[in-house]
């Protein structure tokens, strides 16, 4: 059975080294190690395996079948450890860099900026591509590569092959305008909440997704009579009186501050949710990457 504790790094550089040259010579010479050394790691890794991992032929050192699948392993990692060290390089020396982060516009308002404004006054020759997307728009393009990391909203549909870290919390509230003012001291039921014309984002959202499963819990299905792409949508449809508003709360802030809009009293309330840090898992992320988490932690 295979021990951790008898990984030996060592061999499998030497390995790497030998199956991209296919030279025992060239690898010694790149290694700085003597040609001896070099078979000797070769037949340790080889014991260790327990199988033959090259043939010599008159083109060089070819991989059999069974080196040919250890090095579709080892050189992915190789890859990684190679881009790590450039990465750390780049910041260290201040060389330009960017980290690509995929966001929600509620993350964005509610907790993304400052940690920004602190990481590239920190590390101010790295800079900051922001896509905005729905969460689950972000999981799919951290998937496909396309993004480094994404600071969105739970809920998060699916965590295959990602992993999710929870920020900070904050609840959805329903907010009206002054033609409702003589709801204000009511208390109301999802049930009586709903006789009322609403206003939300639209459906494929986190935000949706959440706000159905809280109606469809109280045994309505939800169908609001407006629907927009984002939550700062939904106030100037409250603001002027058209409907009442599902909105984080965060985002109603200054207008119920100003008086324009207030919030509605309604029980029980739609449960909290979570800004949520989305990111590769941990054998799999950047060391930039690695290092703006740490401004979240």
């Amino acid at each position: 059975m295979f021990d951790i504790l008898d990984f030996n790094f060592e061999y499998y550089k030497v390995f790497y080294h030998v199956a991209q040259l296919k030279s025992v010579t060239k690898a010694a010479e790149a290694l700085f190690l003597t040609q001896p050394a070099i078979s000797h790691s070769i037949r340790q890794l080889e014991k260790h395996v327990d199988c033959t991992l090259f043939v010599r032929t008159p083109k060089g050192m070819l991989l059999t079948r069974e080196g040919e699948l250890l090095f579709s392993h080892v050189s992915i990692a190789f890859k990684e450890l190679l881009a790590g060290q450039r990465e750390l390089n780049l910041i260290a020396k201040n060389v330009e860099a960017t980290l690509k982060i995929g966001i929600t516009e509620t993350a964005l308002h509610y907790c993304l900026l400052p940690k920004i404004e602190k990481f590239v006054n920190h590390y101010p020759n790295v800079y900051i591509s922001a896509t905005g997307s729905s969460t689950p728009e972000n999981v799919q393009l951290l998937n496909e590569g396309k993004i480094d990391l994404a600071v969105a909203v739970s809920p998060v549909e699916s965590t295959e092959n990602i992993d999710v870290l929870n920020i900070s919390e904050f609840c959805d509230i329903f907010v009206a305008g002054h033609k409702y003012a003589e709801l204000s001291h009511r208390h109301f039921t999802p049930k009586e909440i709903y006789e009322y014309p609403m206003v939300a984002v639209e459906n494929g959202t986190s935000a949706r997704n959440h706000i159905n499963c809280w109606f469809s819990n109280h045994g309505i299905f939800f169908s609001p009579k407006y629907n927009v792409r984002t939550s700062t949508a939904i106030l100037p449809f409250v603001e002027y009186n058209l409907a009442i508003g599902i909105v984080p709360s965060m985002f109603a802030e200054a207008l119920m501050a100003q008086g324009k809009i207030f919030e509605l009293k309604v029980e029980p309330k739609i449960s909290p949710r979570q800004i949520v840090l989305i990111s590769k898992p941990n054998s799999r992320i950047s060391p930039l990457s690695r290092v703006f988490i740490e401004y979240f932690k």
